[in-house]
């Protein structure tokens, strides 16, 4: 967090509700998302809304979007989402495939 916040973040909100807030982003309200922990089930449609609407989604890694891998880095413009994966540390939480 405390990386974004040196990279020029205007405000860091959590909003309590992946759902809610991957919504927010694709509708213009919110720049940018991480998250670790998520599971397929929470990001499947929202990648695709997310997508629909122009943004992008990808792994905390920086690489393409695996909704096994339960961690999601999306946000309105590659050059975001980057800046943000390259920030972070990634965590592995396991597979939501060999749970």
């Amino acid at each position: 967090m405390e990386r974004l916040l040196h990279a020029k973040a205007h405000g860091v909100r959590v909003i309590g509700s992946s759902t809610l807030a991957l919504c927010l982003l694709a509708s213009g309200a919110a720049d940018a998302y991480y998250q670790f922990g998520l599971h397929c089930w929470d990001l499947a449609a929202a990648t695709v809304i997310i997508r629909e609407a122009g943004g992008i989604v990808m792994d905390t890694s920086g690489g393409p979007l695996d909704l096994m891998s339960c961690r999601v880095v999306a946000a309105g413009t590659r050059e975001m989402a980057t800046l943000i994966a390259q920030a972070l540390q990634t965590i592995n939480y396991g597979r939501d495939d060999e749970k």
